[in-house]
């Protein structure tokens, strides 16, 4: 990985504790990657539109009042590595209070599941059938009853979409992630469904389980929906705006 993938790995939110430790660390000892991190803060603060215009001029204001240590002559020049190092910490700083930390892949799902699948739609009807009664379960919040009751429609007919799409979902909501997968996956070899979420909603389950990666993979299949006109087409665009 180079530096400037390592670098924006860090403002997506992409490391774990430890490697964020290891990220700060670097730019104290490593004078030359304070370099590169200082130059790719300015960088982005250049390509923000105009509506950010007052935001890039604190952030360039900073820079310039850092900048001039590194260039001062005698005893100073032979603390370049420190001062360098120093500017840095305070433009990351800067640039991070200035335009704000994406939120990470598995932040974005959980703020999607928390704001969408939350409860599940109801038909109104004087007559609750098995997949009703299943739907009824999963918005009360008995998520393992409720998947229960979803499986058995599956064991019945295999090919129920509904019942395979919940049982998707509740999978995903109860961080059965793998099972959730092979849900929407055999959902995806629907080709008789005229509206298939299948795509979606991998993107989301990967997004969600976060392993490595899996948010690459999730982008693909976002842009995917996107470009495919699939169903949940608006959802994969905000959530493309939002992380990548």
């Amino acid at each position: 990985m180079n530096s400037l993938e390592y670098i924006e790995d860090y403002f997506k939110g992409l490391f774990t504790a430890a490697q964020k430790e290891e990220f700060e660390q670097r730019i104290l000892s490593d004078p030359s990657f304070a370099e590169e991190l200082a130059f790719y803060l300015n960088a982005q603060a250049l390509l923000k539109d105009e509506l950010m215009a007052e935001k890039k001029a604190r952030f360039k204001d900073l820079y310039r009042q850092n900048e001039p240590l590194s260039a001062r002559p005698g005893p100073v020049r032979r603390l370049w590595p420190y001062l360098v190092a120093a500017s840095a910490v305070v433009i990351i700083i800067a640039g991070w209070l200035i335009f704000g930390q994406q939120p990470g892949p598995e932040k974005l799902a959980d703020q999607y599941i928390s704001g969408q699948l939350q409860n599940l739609p109801v038909k109104m009807s004087s007559v609750q059938d098995s997949l009703q009664k299943a739907i009824a379960l999963y918005n009360q919040g008995q998520l393992p009853e409720a998947l229960t009751r979803f499986q058995g429609l599956l064991q019945q007919d295999s090919a129920r979409p509904q019942a395979k799409i919940y049982s998707g979902i509740v999978c995903l909501r109860l961080q059965q992630y793998d099972k959730a997968l092979d849900y929407f996956q055999q959902l995806e070899a629907d080709t008789a469904l005229y509206s298939n979420p299948a795509l979606f909603y991998q993107s989301l389950t990967l997004m969600k389980r976060n392993h490595p990666g899996d948010s690459q993979k999730a982008r693909q299949l976002l842009q995917l929906v996107v470009d495919r006109d699939l169903d949940k087409k608006e959802d994969a665009q905000q959530l493309l705006l939002k992380h990548w």
